[in-house]
């Protein structure tokens, strides 16, 4: 296991460093390049390892490189690249013999898919690849169609209770993927980190079935929807969110 901290930046890099050279394992390669871009920001020494590891077929290096292509951090942002590289990782996540251990990045890429279609206005890749990471449990793809529908965008009053359902749904679902992971996690300021969040998504809730004076009937219907998610039966919530689009 790597260790997390080492008294100096110094230090850490020369461990790394060493580690790198001694073991030649990539995952001392990919913190050490992990350490050029967030620590001392040397953007030659991190394409330097980067490179070392794609040149391996390392695939957590080509996440490394979709992301900067993303953010535009050390190359020119270029969404299109970055979308490739997801794609492709995606396709070799999904077709992986160990694909339960690739969960968490396989989520990552169709999140950061649903993202880059978002900001490029493809409204049916974005929605498809938001609910392939909600199946896979994302928080953050159940948060960004939380805003998504927000009822404080909905111009037609009679539409803005609907919204309050929907984006309960969404919240509902980000409270549950939370406490699953807080259940799942050993590090036990991370439970409480992810507790507070938890609570977080409750409070807001109950907020909106206050300020949109939800009613019992309503509150059911939020339950079922849920209910249905978490049986599996997740083409309910596509077919409405999609129907509501279309409308």
């Amino acid at each position: 296991m790597i260790e997390k901290s080492k008294s100096s930046p110094e230090t850490k890099e020369q461990y790394l460093m060493d580690m790198s050279e001694q073991t030649d394992d990539p995952a001392y390669m990919l913190a050490l390049a992990d350490f050029y871009l967030t620590e001392q920001r040397q953007p030659q020494e991190l394409w330097y390892w980067l490179n070392k590891l794609l040149v391996r077929d390392y695939l957590p290096a080509y996440l490394v490189q979709a992301q900067l292509y993303l953010s535009g951090n050390t190359v020119e942002q270029d969404l299109n690249k970055a979308a490739e590289i997801f794609g492709q990782l995606v396709e070799r996540y999904s077709q992986s013999e160990n694909i339960e251990a690739n969960l968490h990045q396989l989520a990552f890429c169709h999140l950061s898919l649903a993202r880059i279609s978002h900001t490029q206005h493809h409204t049916a890749p974005m929605l498809m690849h938001y609910f392939y990471a909600l199946q896979l449990d994302s928080v953050e793809a159940a948060e960004d169609l939380a805003a998504m529908f927000s009822p404080d965008m909905e111009k037609n009053p009679q539409q803005t209770e609907y919204l309050a359902i929907l984006q309960c749904v969404f919240l509902t679902l980000s409270a549950i993927f939370l406490q699953q992971q807080s259940d799942d996690s050993n590090d036990e300021q991370q439970q409480q980190i992810l507790l507070q969040h938890y609570a977080e998504r409750k409070s807001q809730i109950q907020e909106n079935i206050s300020r949109y004076q939800l009613t019992s009937a309503q509150r059911d219907e939020i339950r079922q929807r849920v209910r249905l998610w978490n049986e599996g039966e997740h083409q309910y919530l596509m077919e409405e969110v999609v129907s509501y689009i279309n409308s």
